[in-house]
């Protein structure tokens, strides 16, 4: 074994190195898989958010303890904010929760379970490699992760046993007593790494071998919080100046949470040593290493929940300071066929990012409502103007469709879950159905009104009461189907696809209204007779995509209709 008088530094390093990397590795394994198994419980956590700043917080805290990462849950917020699903009050409980549950993989990495770390790799590994069920192959994977985790840190304690005796090496644990030093080390370092836990990890690690003292690893610790702020903050570049707040308000909040002990960390050490468990037999560095790693996952606790308690009282002033360091603009929300839901750093928990599907296709169906009202209106009547504003109209939606699609394909690269592919397959569908609306709408449409403007007909027989009784029902269907994307509800998807006869009734009624009205008496009866029949049909292709949108839907519900109508007629209509 290597002593402090003959030391192999290249030696030392490179077990500290690799331990490091082991225990990151084994934090992101553990990550994904519990990104994956709590992804549904993510959306429920996530819908609470709004009662008040006490469940923002328990929101919080869940959310990180699921996915084990403070970081991961605040760039979350920075796209949430940024989209617009939540205000910088409604994030800031959150941010204050997610520093709370960051605590637990501390609390779990300062018990000394070495003994179980074989059975921990091994039983994963036969799970994430042979297991048939998906729940049980990502259970494989967060147990392998654990188990490569606590490898790491073995790892990092045996690489500084040898220092025990390294004189050099001893004094510089006791510098970083001054708060200065430690806090600035375990900012810079936790930036580099973008994981507070690794810096716990090492903290742990020196603890278990008697090489820091509590004040030093206290010291590293609130460095750690600072430095995690890092990477929220990289997360809002490129994003609106309400993102950029989200990664200031978790920067402010950990400063300030910092100030609180940085100048009273003998008596904050004193504390946790009272109510941590200690071991009083021992002496030395025996002592220390038996105490230091559950009293430094203690600190790191106490000073999360302390600040939240504090500082939870002034979540107005905090984001009044946040606004206004960096204000928002008064312009207007961005162009419509830029998307403003869909958010790259989600593509690994697709659960989430499924709901942002949902919201994007949503705003896109919005817009083709617009579009397919305009052009049904320039039909019966309207100027070349008109027609030349729908054109432009349709460009936003066409991008915006294309965006969602290219999303959608990425995302199904990342689902590793049946249902949730199924749910993909279905979002396409939907997103299919839309775009051959907005063609409907744009291509179809526009053409009848060209074709009228160009012969100068009158169509005003469109605008009789049988007509615009079947458009405004068609219409009002289509909005329906567009709400269910996001807010399913059985009775309306049951409403919009058993209402195909009524739909049809009405299409009679409005066709036989057009022969009564329309004698055949010339060429420009005859023209008229046509459009008019067109618009007609153009309309029941809308009723009918709008039936396999809503039934599109029925992924998101308990629902088990039966077919009402031949299955062949669910599926998108040919692009034209």
């Amino acid at each position: 074994m290597l002593t402090g008088a003959n030391l192999n530094l290249i030696e030392i390093t490179g077990l500290l190195v690799g331990g490091l990397a082991l225990f990151l590795f084994g934090l992101d394994l553990m990550t994904g898989a519990l990104k994956t198994i709590a992804g549904a419980r993510l959306q429920s956590l996530l819908g609470s958010l709004t009662a008040n700043r006490f469940r923002g917080v328990l929101a919080g805290a869940g959310i990180t303890a699921l996915l084990n990462s403070s970081t991961i849950t605040t760039v979350l917020l920075v796209g949430f904010v940024s989209a617009r699903l939540m205000t910088l009050r409604q994030a800031i409980p959150m941010i204050m929760g997610a520093n709370i549950g960051s605590t637990l993989t501390a609390q779990i990495i300062a018990f000394n379970i070495s003994a179980l770390t074989p059975f921990m790799l091994g039983g994963g590994f036969l799970l994430y490699g042979f297991a048939k069920r998906e729940m049980l192959r990502e259970l494989g994977g967060a147990l392998l992760g654990l188990g490569l985790l606590f490898l790491g840190i073995e790892m990092m304690g045996n690489a500084t046993r040898p220092l025990r005796d390294y004189q050099p090496f001893i004094d510089a644990m006791q510098d970083m007593r001054n708060p200065l030093i430690g806090i600035v080390i375990g900012a810079v370092f936790t930036a580099i790494v973008q994981s507070s836990a690794a810096t716990l990890a090492i903290v742990i690690a020196l603890g278990s071998q008697g090489l820091i003292p509590l004040e030093s690893g206290i010291a590293l610790i609130l460095g750690a919080n600072v430095g995690t702020c890092g990477t929220a903050l990289l997360a809002s570049i490129g994003k609106s100046a309400e993102a950029a707040q989200v990664g200031i308000v978790h920067l402010l909040f950990n400063v300030l949470g910092v100030l609180f002990f940085a100048f009273v960390i003998p008596q904050f050490a004193d504390f946790v040593r009272m109510i941590s468990p200690s071991a009083p037999e021992l002496s030395g560095a025996a002592r220390l290493a038996a105490e230091t790693p559950r009293q430094a996952a203690n600190a790191h606790t106490v000073f999360s929940v302390f600040s939240t308690f504090v500082l939870i009282w002034f979540t107005g002033p905090i984001a009044t300071l946040a606004e206004r360091l960096a204000p928002a603009g008064r312009e207007a929300w961005q162009d419509p066929g830029v998307p403003r839901y869909l958010d790259d750093t989600l593509i690994e928990m697709p659960a989430l990012a499924i709901a942002r599907v949902q919201l994007e296709l949503t705003a896109l169906g919005e817009q083709v409502q617009t579009l397919l009202r305009h052009s049904a209106a320039l039909v019966a009547s309207s100027t070349a103007q008109a027609l030349s504003t729908v054109t432009s109209e349709d460009k936003a939606a066409d991008s915006l469709s294309t965006a969602i699609l290219t999303y959608i394909g990425t995302l199904s690269e990342a689902v590793h879950n049946d249902d949730e592919g199924r749910q993909l397959v279905d979002l396409a569908r939907i997103a299919t159905c839309l775009d051959a609306i907005r063609e409907v709408a744009t291509t179809s449409m526009l053409a009848i009104g060209q074709r009228r403007l160009a012969q100068s007909a009158d169509v005003s027989l469109l605008r009789s009461p049988p007509a615009v009784q079947f458009a405004k029902g068609v219409i009002d269907h289509f909005t329906l189907a567009v709400k269910t994307i996001t807010h399913p509800d059985a009775d309306v998807v049951t409403h919009i696809v058993g209402a195909k006869a009524q739909i049809e009734a009405q299409s009679d009624l409005a066709r036989r209204h057009i022969m009564s009205a329309v004698h055949l008496r010339n060429e420009e009866e005859a023209f008229i007779f046509r459009l008019a029949n067109d618009m007609i049909e153009q309309l029941n292709e809308v009723a009918r995509l709008s039936r396999a949108i809503a039934k599109a839907t029925r992924w998101l519900h308990d629902v088990h209709m039966a077919e009402s109508e031949p299955e062949a007629e669910a599926e998108p209509a040919p692009q034209p």
